[in-house]
C-alpha cells in the first residue's frame, strides 16, 4: 500500500474516529458523533525514504443532526515509526504508520521550507511574509500546553500555529498580525508566512508563523509569582506588579490605536448599542441555564446589559483581541506584547471579526486581574480577611495602573466609560461562569463572586 493510499484508506478513518475525541483540541466532546469523514487530503512533502507528510480534513457528523465540524490533521506516514515520534501514533496499517506531523522535525522542516518559498500543493497555498533565516531549522517541538490549536516551536525563534478546528474565512490571527505588521507594530509578535487554502468554495487559514517570544513571560506567570510574593512582601509586590499593569495597558492602547489606523473606525449609535445589549441579554439567559446560581442575579444582570441601549450612543468601535486576558500578553526583552488573536474558536470568523468597543478587552483585563487575585484567594483554603483585603487591594491598584497606561496613550480614561465598561466587564464574568461550570466546576466559585462584587458596586 502507498502513502497517497493510506491517506484516503477508509481505516485511517475509522482509526481517526477513535483518536479524535481523546485530542484536547476536539471541540464536539459531549455530541455523539455518527462519522468522521477524510473530505480533503494534500500531500505536503515527500522524504527520501518515501516517508510522506499530508494535510488531512476531517469532516465529523454528529448524532445531533447539528453542523458538521471541519478538523485538520497533518499527519505524516512512515514504514517504521522513530523513536521521538511514537508519542505521536494514530494507527498502523497493512506496512505502514500513520502519526502526527507536528511531532516529526523533518516534516516540519519541509513545511517551513514551503512557506518561505512560498509554493504551493494545490489546493493549499503557502505565504511568507519575510524574516526567515537561512539554512534549515535545527529543532522543533511541539508546546506541551493546553489549547484548541497546536503551535510548533522552531529553533526557539519561529512558532507555527496549525488551526485545528476550520472555519471559512480568513482567521484573526492571520488578518490582525498582517494589518499590524504594515505599522510596524512594537507589541505583537512579527508575522512570517501563512497556510491557506478553501473549504466548501470559502477561504480558510490552516497555520501561521510568528515570531517566538523566546525567554519572555506570560502575564498569569508573572502575576501567580507576585501574588506568591504577596505573603512576605505585600507593599513592594503591589508597587511592581502595578508597574508591569501600567506598561500592559499601554501596548493594549498602542495595538488598538493600530488596529484602529490599519481597519478603521465605527461609531456605536443607537441600534448598534441596542443590539449589543440584545447579544448580552441573550447570552447571559443561556448561561442561566447552564449555569443556575447565575439565576439568582438575572434581574439585575438583564438591568446592567439593559442600561447599554439607553447610552446616548457615539462610542467608537474598531477590532480588538476579543478574548484578551493576562495570558495573552507576553513580557519580552522589547516589553510588552499581544498574542493569540484568532478570538473564540467555537465562534464562525464573521463573528470574530466584529467590530467592538475597545472596552471590551479592557474588561477582558480588569477581570483578569481580578481573576488572578480571586483564584489565589480559593486555593489559600480557608477564609483569612487580612490575606483577602491584601489580594483585593493588589487586584485594584492593578487594575487602576493598567487603565492609567491606557490613557496615557489612548488620551482617554476607559472608566470615563462607567456603564459600558461595567456592562462588558460583568458579561465577561457571565461568560467565565458559564466556561468554568463546564470544563472547571471547581473554579466556578471565582466569577460567581465576581458577578455578586460587580453588581454590588
Amino acid at each position: 500500500m502507498t502513502a497517497a493510499a493510506v491517506a484516503l484508506d477508509h481505516r485511517l478513518a475509522r482509526a481517526l474516529d477513535a483518536w479524535l475525541p481523546w485530542q484536547r483540541w476536539y471541540a464536539g466532546k459531549g455530541r455523539p458523533h455518527t462519522a468522521v469523514t477524510v473530505v480533503q487530503s494534500t500531500p505536503f512533502s515527500e522524504l527520501p525514504d518515501g516517508s510522506v507528510g499530508s494535510i488531512l480534513v476531517l469532516r465529523v457528523d454528529f448524532a445531533d443532526r447539528g453542523a458538521a465540524e471541519h478538523y485538520q490533521v497533518p499527519v505524516g506516514i512512515r514504514a517504521s515509526l522513530p523513536d521521538p515520534v511514537a508519542p505521536y501514533l494514530i494507527a498502523a496499517l497493512d506496512d505502514l504508520v500513520v502519526y502526527e506531523a507536528t511531532g516529526d522535525h523533518e516534516l516540519v522542516t519541509e513545511l517551513l521550507g514551503l512557506v518561505a518559498g512560498e509554493h504551493a500543493r494545490d489546493p493549499l497555498g503557502f505565504t511568507s511574509f519575510g524574516g526567515f533565516a537561512d539554512g534549515p531549522p535545527l529543532s522543533s517541538r511541539p508546546l506541551g500546553v493546553e489549547q484548541t490549536n497546536t503551535s510548533v516551536v522552531v529553533d526557539d525563534r519561529y512558532v507555527v500555529k496549525f488551526f485545528r478546528r476550520l472555519h471559512p474565512g480568513v482567521n484573526p490571527e492571520l488578518e490582525l498580525p498582517r494589518a499590524l505588521a504594515a505599522s510596524a507594530g512594537r507589541h505583537t509578535a512579527a508575522l512570517h508566512g501563512a497556510v491557506e487554502g478553501h473549504l466548501d468554495g470559502a477561504p480558510v487559514t490552516y497555520a501561521v508563523v510568528q515570531s517566538f517570544l523566546a525567554g519572555a513571560v506570560d502575564g498569569w506567570a508573572l502575576a501567580q509569582d507576585s501574588l506568591h510574593r504577596l505573603r512576605t512582601e505585600p507593599w513592594s509586590a503591589v508597587r511592581e506588579f502595578a508597574a508591569e499593569a501600567f506598561e500592559m495597558g499601554r501596548a493594549v492602547a498602542t495595538v488598538h490605536a493600530e488596529l484602529a489606523a490599519g481597519l478603521g473606525t465605527g461609531l456605536l449609535g443607537p441600534a448598534e448599542l441596542a443590539g449589543l445589549a440584545a447579544t448580552m441579554a441573550r447570552q447571559l439567559d443561556e448561561s442561566c441555564r447552564v449555569v443556575p446560581e447565575l439565576a439568582l442575579h438575572r434581574v439585575d444582570l438583564a438591568a446592567a446589559f439593559a442600561e447599554v441601549a439607553r447610552l446616548p450612543g457615539g462610542a467608537e468601535t474598531q477590532r480588538v483581541h476579543g478574548d484578551l486576558h493576562l495570558g495573552q500578553l507576553l513580557r519580552g526583552p522589547a516589553g510588552w506584547a499581544l498574542i493569540d488573536f484568532e478570538g473564540e474558536p467555537s465562534l464562525p470568523m464573521a463573528e470574530r471579526a466584529v467590530p467592538h468597543s475597545p472596552l471590551r478587552d479592557v474588561a477582558g483585563m480588569l477581570r483578569s486581574f481580578e481573576y488572578a487575585a480571586d483564584h489565589a484567594d480559593l486555593l489559600a483554603g480557608p477564609s483569612n480577611p487580612a490575606a483577602t483585603a491584601r489580594l483585593r487591594i493588589w487586584a485594584e491598584q492593578g487594575a487602576d495602573a493598567f487603565c492609567l497606561g491606557y490613557a496615557g496613550v489612548a488620551g482617554w480614561d476607559p472608566r470615563g466609560q462607567d456603564a459600558l465598561l461595567r456592562a462588558h466587564t460583568l458579561h465577561k464574568a457571565v461568560y467565565e461562569a458559564h466556561y468554568e461550570a463546564r470544563h472547571r466546576p471547581d473554579f466556578l466559585p471565582i466569577p460567581l463572586a465576581a458577578v455578586r462584587r460587580l453588581l454590588a458596586q
